[in-house]
Formats: structure tokens, sequence, C-alpha cells
């Protein structure tokens, strides 16, 4: 019995339903045999489902390796924060106002000040950094810490859930996942909003600043 198998994009040629059956048969063989799989994959939702230990390349270069949920929680730059997670992550320019021990005050385009629990040093100070949230961790309203106002300007909808693309003030788009049973219409301006906890914060070079205790529900504890 060999000790380690070599997949290398083995789903790609095949249409929806096969490709979403045969991922099965393969994770169902992993754990029948306990040997070690490597899996060359471009697919983010083959990457989750059956990896155990995920490594991130781009252009040639490790980004990052960890379990999916670390990945997903915790990425360590802008390149990984958008593979994982579909819809993927936003992200917008935002202005570094305020700088204090554990947290950092930004100016959001269509939004107002946030106060966000990252490490930032003091020279950062007035520089412009990229916010990243999840179209997940949104929700219509104001309830939480970080906010944006925007107008709708596309409309999907799934069933269980409706697709909100929003076009911000600085002219960059936000998703927003909101219930099936959504009625925001196109052309309509809202507001979403989410705990601070859920947003990430990337310098100029892509790299992620230190989150500061993060929420059990945005932990990668396993």
């Amino acid at each position: 019995q060999p000790k380690v198998f070599l997949f290398d994009e083995p789903l790609s040629n095949l249409d929806a339903a096969l490709r979403v059956q045969t991922r099965l048969e393969i994770a169902k063989l992993h754990q029948e045999l306990k040997s070690t799989i490597v899996y060359v994959t471009h697919d983010q939702v083959e990457a989750m489902t059956l990896a155990d230990k995920i490594v991130v390349m781009n252009g040639g270069n490790v980004e990052q390796v960890g379990s999916p949920m670390q990945l997903y929680h915790h990425p360590q730059t802008r390149f990984v924060a958008g593979f994982i997670g579909s819809p993927a992550m936003n992200f917008t320019n935002v202005r570094i106002d305020k700088v204090e021990p554990g947290k950092v005050t930004v100016s959001i385009p269509g939004g107002t000040p946030s106060v966000l629990p990252f490490d930032v040093d003091q020279n950062e100070v007035g520089n412009q950094v990229e916010l990243g949230i999840r179209p997940e961790h949104l929700s219509l309203g104001n309830t939480g810490e970080l906010t944006v106002h925007g107008e709708v300007d596309v409309v999907e909808k799934l069933g269980d859930s409706t697709y909100l693309y929003l076009k911000l003030a600085n002219g960059d788009r936000v998703t927003v996942r909101a219930p099936g049973h959504s009625r925001v219409k196109i052309g309509e301006t809202v507001t979403a909003s989410a705990s601070a906890g859920a947003a990430h914060l990337f310098n100029g070079n892509g790299k992620a600043f230190a989150k500061v205790d993060c929420p059990a529900e945005y932990s990668a504890d396993e």
C-alpha cells in the first residue's frame, strides 16, 4: 500500500455534479487508507473540503501554511484572504486616523470612522491600508461597529440567501450576504455592518496586521 499519493488537478475536467461526487470519493478513500495525499488544485472548495493542511502558493512562493479554518479566519496576506472564501473577501482602501494600544481608528469610504482591534505601529497614522471583510460577516443595518453605506447595483437571489453588491462612495464594490427573503432592490441605498472582530487589515505590502483578542466566532481553534 503506497504511503503517499499525488493528485494533480484530478477534477478539473469533470462537470459540476461529477466533481462533487468524485471529491466525496477521494475524501472517503483518504479516511480508509490513512495515507498521506498531496493534492494540487486551483479550486479553493477542493482545498477547504479535502485538506487537513493547505499550502497556498503564489508565483512559486509559499504564502501561508495552515488548516483550512486557520487560513479562513487568520490569513497572513491579502492574497490568501482573497483566495479563501466564496464569494471572495471584500477589500477597500481606508486611512489610519489614530493608533492606540491594541486598537486603531480607520476612516472607511462610504462609512463612519471605526475602531478596530489591531496592533498597529504609530508610524502608520495617515497611511492608506486595505480593510478586508467577508460577505457572510456583513449584515444589513448598523448593529455592528464597522459600517458601510452604498447603492445596490446588483442583486443575486439564490434561494436560501441573497447577495447584494453595493457601490461605495470611492467606487469600490462590497458584497453582502443577506437572507433569502430580503426585499432590497437595485438602486436602493443601504447600510451594512459587521463586528469589528470580523475585520482584516493589510499594509501596503499586503501583509496582515496582527489582530488583538480575536472573538471566538472568528477564531480558528480546532
